[in-house]
């Protein structure tokens, strides 16, 4: 059995592997041989008049163990002092604001660079730099107003300094040492209601049925019927902590609330044209949200494609209201998981066990993924503001996952004791990801947002949403419609049986020729998985009253084109103009309309 990992340890390390804690940290060290100082500093007017503590205290005495001397520091050493403290914290505040600062710069000009990284490396350097400039003024401002005696007088200076450093390692090992007490301290008190527990417990054991004469007839050796053991109570202590306790009692409450099951959905007849038509209808008349119908069928053939759905663009925009309007309008389950600046792994998303309370701290996502494997209804999980953190850090296992057979949707939450006691749908500590569950992540275009890397791309459909829609009229019916998410992969499954709605041979082959000529102009590759999301995505789009040609558009816009934002060589434009041309020889003037698009916007941007 796997050894389980230290939740506390875990933690700790990820603690420290975040910026601001390490900044914390040298601030903290900081401030500690700011204190330091004044310990040395025995002529000080601040220290002798506020803090005469200092001079009678159990450091003070161990520096004088450590036959460390005291000075008279004069204002120009502590304006030096200070002068490499500023520099220090100078950088630290800087650290902290990089990220932004580089990633807002490159968002607003990475049109002037060739490539993504060469701006990032330039803004990168540009900002450093200005960060040197301010901690050399401030340098020169401290010496300057505390005159040049600290340098007149280097021997007396570099003593301080080294008496200084004495003076911290002394510290920390003060510091240190108090930790060490506290956490033997903890233990030893541990130790002690533990084998209080344990004399309790065992004093007051009644012995079982047949217990004495067990213990008789094997001589008072303690077999199978013996005396009281600390090993076997260590076992049963064990066993009722660990494995009769109930780590997730709201998946074990969803267990029992539907142990006599779920009633089925009962699903309308309908076509899929029919169904983004009254989609359409239904949002306009009854909710007052607009929506395009090429918007509406490459949302719904998206959910046909692929399980995760990238909905992006300015906020307002109505990206989290097409998944709830869907859901209201189908009878499906939607569930809403605001995205956190700190997630940075998978226990972020499905939580974690605590050593420290020995229990699970489940979120509610886990709690409304686990539900949906008790429902026919289709799910959605939204994940609101999702590049608020690195999508390919806290969502990589769901990555990986989503490309394996739908019987391998399996995602470790849990490493269970062997005989542990779980959830009915939490086999061996792995959730199921539900065959009726799809992921839906919504992202803002703004500067406090991460950038979404091709890795997330490349496996998601994604929608861009530029503005909010004028008013739209519909007279189709806009009732709402019950369907299972059964009966509309069945519907999906059907239109990508249907010939008549696939690419042909010709279709494919003229496809294949303006991806030819991408490739070969611009070195813009994609492998088999993003040809494979494409003869899935197109019948289903024509199925919803679109054509293939309006398809084939939105991928290669969405999928290929995307590629090209930041390539600034000097040769792009020519080769824009050939694909341009290429386009309406092979489809017509006007007929692929958002790669037209963004065509024009590359064009403009490199005039």
């Amino acid at each position: 059995m796997e050894k389980k990992q230290n939740a506390f340890w875990n933690r700790l390390v990820n603690a420290f592997k975040s910026r601001v804690v390490r900044n914390l940290v040298i601030f903290g060290f900081l401030l500690l041989s700011v204190f330091c100082m004044m310990l040395l500093d025995e002529g000080n007017y601040i220290r002798g008049q506020y803090l005469p503590g200092l001079s009678d205290n159990f450091i003070s005495k161990l520096l004088d163990a450590a036959n460390i001397n005291r000075y008279n520091i004069g204002l120009e050493t502590w304006f030096l002092f200070f002068a490499i403290i500023s520099i220090i914290a100078v950088f630290l505040v800087a650290n902290m604001f990089a990220d932004k600062y580089v990633a807002k710069k490159v968002e607003t000009n990475k049109e002037k660079f060739e490539t993504e990284k060469k701006a990032k490396r330039f803004y990168t350097t540009q900002y450093y730099l200005i960060t040197l400039a301010v901690a050399v003024v401030l340098l020169a401002v401290f010496i300057i107003a505390g005159g040049f005696k600290s340098f007149r007088d280097t021997s007396t200076t570099l003593s301080i300094f080294i008496d200084l450093l004495y003076t911290l390692l002394l510290c920390l090992f003060f510091i240190v040492c108090c930790a060490v007490v506290l956490v033997l301290a903890t233990l030893l008190l541990r130790a002690i209601c533990f084998f209080f527990v344990l004399l309790t417990t065992g004093l007051s054991r009644e012995p079982q049925k047949g217990e004495s004469d067990g213990a008789q007839g094997e001589g008072g050796s303690g077999g199978s019927g013996g005396s009281f053991d600390g090993g076997s109570f260590t076992t049963k202590i064990e066993e009722n902590d660990t494995l009769n306790k109930d780590l997730f009692p709201a998946l074990t409450a969803m267990d029992l609330a539907y142990a006599d099951g779920i009633p089925v959905t009962e699903s309308d007849e309908i076509t899929l044209e029919e169904f983004t038509l009254r989609f359409q209808s239904y949002c306009c008349n009854q909710c007052k949200v607009y929506y395009e119908l090429p918007v509406l069928r490459a949302f719904v053939a998206g959910l046909a494609t692929s399980r995760l759905l990238i909905l992006q663009g300015l906020s307002g925009t109505g990206k989290s209201l097409m998944p709830r309007m869907f859901s209201q309008f189908t009878g499906s389950n939607v569930f809403f998981a605001p995205v956190q600046s700190t997630w940075r792994d998978k226990t972020d998303v499905l939580g974690f066990y605590s050593e420290f309370t020995k229990t699970f701290k489940i979120t509610d996502f886990l709690s409304d993924l686990y539900s949906a494997s008790y429902t026919d209804k289709t799910t959605m999980m939204i994940l609101d503001e999702m590049n608020l953190s690195r999508i390919e850090y806290y969502f990589a296992d769901f990555l990986s996952i989503l490309e394996y057979p739908k019987e391998e949707w399996k995602i470790k939450v849990y490493d269970p004791e062997l005989g542990q006691r779980l959830p009915n749908h939490l086999t061996d500590g792995y959730v199921t990801i539900p065959a009726n569950t799809w992921f839906i992540g919504t992202a803002n275009t703004d500067d406090s947002t991460f950038i979404i890397t091709d890795k997330v791309y490349d496996r998601a459909i994604t929608l861009v949403f530029r503005e909010r829609v004028n008013k739209i009229s519909s007279n189709y019916i806009s009732d709402p419609i019950n369907i299972s998410s059964e009966k509309l992969q069945e519907l999906f499954d059907e239109a990508k049986a249907n010939e008549k709605y696939c690419l042909s041979a010709l279709d494919t082959e003229r496809f294949l020729n303006i991806c030819d000529f991408i490739r070969d102009a611009f070195d813009i590759r994609f492998g088999n998985r993003i040809m494979v999301q494409i003869t899935q995505f197109v019948p289903v789009y024509v199925a919803l009253g679109g054509t293939k040609e309006a398809a084939l558009d939105f991928m290669l816009a969405s999928k290929v084109l995307r590629k090209l934002e930041g390539v600034f060589e000097d040769y792009v434009k020519d080769e824009l103009i050939k694909l341009t041309k290429l386009l309406n020889s092979t489809y017509g003037k006007g007929v692929m309309v958002e790669t037209e698009r963004i065509i024009a916007k590359i064009l403009k941007r490199l005039v």
